[in-house]
């Protein structure tokens, strides 16, 4: 979602394109790749959600969890109506009884942050920034996110690290569940 008027660029509207630069085709390719982003980061969110969930489930629920009406119990009444930021919470206390203090701190402060990406790849619109030549001319367009009060660059260098704490998240929150699944105190 492209927030409108996002090519009104302040005071003075909008500036002049520099020789040979194509806007439209610029947007549109980034377009198309924040596309790509905040679906890898909303699916990345999701499976991370799914663990959670399951080390909630496991953790509450125990050897029940294979009556499948106890289960269906607890998703539809309990777990169902937890938002991303409950469930951040409940998991967090559960991760005390299985990780170093820590390490279920550090758990807890990751999960938040992917809390706010999440929310903000889902939630707001996205904007172009653009970047001006020393004519003030436009020759490049950055795509911008709010997150939290600040707003931040759409990098390739940004995605990456994002790419890349996601993969680990999903890494430790697979590993937590699997814990809570087994009884395994760490």
């Amino acid at each position: 979602m492209i927030e409108d008027g996002a090519t009104n660029w302040g005071e003075g509207g909008s500036k002049p394109l520099a020789e040979g630069f194509d806007i439209e085709a610029r947007q549109k390719s980034i377009y198309e790749w924040v596309r790509q982003v905040r679906g890898g980061v909303l699916g990345g969110a999701f499976t991370v959600e799914r663990h959670m969930s399951a080390a909630i489930i496991y953790f509450m629920l125990g050897d029940r969890v294979k009556r499948d009406d106890v289960q269906a119990a607890f998703d539809e009444g309990l777990l169902a109506p937890l938002t991303f930021d409950r469930r951040i919470n409940v998991v967090s206390l559960i991760a005390s009884h299985f990780m170093a203090a820590d390490e279920a701190k550090t758990l807890k402060g990751d999960l938040n942050e992917l809390r706010n990406i999440r929310n903000s790849m889902a939630h707001k619109p996205f904007w172009f920034h653009p970047e001006l030549n020393d004519k003030g001319e436009v020759f490049n367009v950055v795509p911008m996110i709010q997150r939290g009060k600040a707003p931040v660059a759409l990098t390739t260098q940004f995605t990456a690290k994002l790419n890349e704490r996601i993969a680990t998240l999903i890494e430790r929150s697979s590993k937590l569940a699997e814990a809570v699944g087994k009884r395994e105190v760490g």
